[in-house]
């Protein structure tokens, strides 16, 4: 419920009139009394839910404005047989392509933040501007830099000086960060560990008072957590959605720890410095002494913002390579996601790699790969489960 609480602020980050946007939809589609067939329904049914998939108008991946497959005249005659209302310069949005097209502009030729219809900047805020605000913070030496901007947006205040909308409590987003804050203090009072109780408690702050300084020790303090069998990542992290790579979007993963996945996976990491000592790199390229993050393959059990309904395969954080470098960061590996991408994604990849057609055609559900000797075994194998007490001493035949 935490993390639910915010599900509304990806929308608004995403594109100032999304949260009117969807609002107008939902309203067409739960009151609407007409006929809900044919060409133009079914376009709009459509384009509905392009919009609920992206969180917002344009493409969750791409940045590229959703294109309805229906005229204006017909949106309006559903808006207006449903009661839903839009303001007539939303609705020139939706139906001219040249208006706020890109969410994110990566087009060197133009100014990022002007061409990005992201909400992170006021719509007569400048990169040159933006720049020249976080230049000074920016240039400030030490070992554990802030994420300057992570949590803000960034406006034109009083005298034409830009001033940043800080997420909190009693700030921007306000009233979700209260609702979540009553539920991770709920969290908190069930917490599984020591190690998770204190980042809960961290992050509450966070929220309450938008210090960066607390959210980078909330980040230390999860990464420290790694016995919790119940793992979350909740907050404004990752910044691929502004076009400067400040800002964080709205993000929150639950996860149950699947033991027999992070136990294999273990198998993997307790080996890696025999993978990395036998690479096929020059010997100059080659770690002596390997290290890697705590690593947990988990069940996701619940998602919001940046992370539904699109939700990644797996996560490494915190992204502040001081906390990287001196404390370590965690990898997740969502094995539901995995499993039901791999599902869905039709052509499997058995057909590239297994050697003939009896391989490729063994039951999905029995195919697995085995180490079937110790280093320096230079063989995998590939085996239905029925198989996997046989012992192969010897390498694979070519």
């Amino acid at each position: 419920m935490a993390g639910l609480a915010g599900r509304d602020i990806m929308w608004d980050q995403n594109y100032r009139h999304n949260l009117k946007i969807r609002r107008a939809l939902e309203k067409i589609l739960g009151d609407y009394k007409g006929e809900r067939s044919g060409a133009d329904w079914d376009a709009f049914s459509t384009y509905a839910k392009q919009v609920f998939f992206s969180n917002g108008i344009h493409h969750h991946y791409s940045n590229d404005k959703h294109t309805p497959a229906f005229g204006r005249p017909y949106f309006e005659a559903l808006m207006k047989e449903s009661g839903a209302t839009l303001a007539a310069e939303v609705v020139d949005v939706l139906f001219d392509p040249a208006l706020d097209a890109k969410k994110v502009s990566s087009d060197a030729t133009r100014d990022l933040v002007l061409a990005s219809a992201v909400n992170f900047y006021g719509e007569d805020v400048s990169q040159k501007e933006v720049e020249a605000f976080y230049a000074p913070m920016d240039a400030q030496e030490s070992l554990a830099p802030l994420s300057y901007g992570l949590n803000s947006r960034i406006v034109r205040g009083k005298g034409g000086k830009l001033e940043e909308q800080v997420y909190k409590v009693d700030g921007l987003y306000g009233a979700a960060l209260a609702e979540s804050v009553k539920w991770l203090e709920k969290a908190a009072g069930v917490a599984e560990t020591v190690e998770q109780k204190t980042a809960i408690e961290l992050l509450i702050q966070y929220y309450r008072t938008g210090d960066l300084k607390t959210w980078d020790d909330f980040n230390v303090a999860w990464v420290k957590d790694t016995k919790s069998s119940v793992d979350f990542i909740l907050g404004f992290v990752e910044v691929y959605n502004d076009p400067l790579g400040k800002r964080g979007s709205y993000e929150a993963i639950v996860e149950v720890n699947d033991p027999e996945a992070t136990r294999n996976m273990a198998v993997i990491m307790d080996n890696a410095q025999w993978f990395e000592d036998n690479s096929p790199l020059m010997p100059q390229h080659k770690k002596k002494d390997w290290w890697g993050s705590p690593t947990a393959s988990s069940i996701r059990w619940a998602r919001a913002g940046d992370a539904a309904p699109s939700t990644p395969v797996g996560v490494n954080l915190p992204n502040a390579n001081w906390i990287r470098d001196s404390i370590g960061s965690k990898s997740v590996s969502l094995g539901n996601i995995s499993d039901a991408y791999e599902k869905s994604s039709g052509t499997s990849t058995l057909e590239i790699f297994c050697h003939d057609a009896e391989e490729t055609n063994w039951p999905r559900s029995t195919v697995r790969w085995r180490v079937n000797c110790t280093p320096p075994c230079t063989r995998w194998w590939a085996m239905p489960a029925a198989n996997w007490n046989r012992v192969w001493a010897k390498p694979m035949p070519p």
